[in-house]
């Protein structure tokens, strides 16, 4: 039905999309829907036991992707990062609607980001400045 390359986590809450330490450690696969299950590496679920499903558009500096998040009925929340793909707004399995998605920042994020800034402040100074 639908198919694409992602990054997948599993949440311990509905949490909202952000970036983090999860995405770093995430699996990476082909997420498949088929008539009866969705399928991505180790990960199996049966389109009955999904409770809600949502596909939400994002917009980030390298261009637009979606993710694919999905609560089971035994509250395992999945999310499935990947570019956007017509398979997936045309496939009649799943009802998905496509919605505007805000991806937020973790701790972690900010925090790897301040380094990062600090890291190419202090390079620019040395090789450029200081000579």
């Amino acid at each position: 039905m639908a198919a694409d390359a992602c990054k997948g986590i599993v949440t311990k809450n509905n949490q909202d999309i952000q970036r983090g330490l999860d995405w770093v450690t995430s699996q990476r696969a082909v997420v498949l829907l088929t008539d009866k299950k969705l399928i991505c590496g180790k990960w199996t679920i049966p389109l009955d036991t999904i409770s809600t499903a949502q596909r939400l558009k994002i917009n980030s500096l390298f261009g637009g992707g979606q993710v694919l998040k999905v609560l089971t009925t035994d509250d395992k929340n999945y999310q499935f990062g990947m570019q956007l793909n017509p398979e997936w707004t045309s496939q009649q399995q799943l009802p998905l609607a496509l919605e505007k998605g805000q991806v937020k920042y973790s701790a972690f994020s900010i925090i790897i980001r301040l380094i990062a800034v600090r890291y190419l402040t202090y390079w620019i100074y040395e090789r450029f400045i200081e000579n």
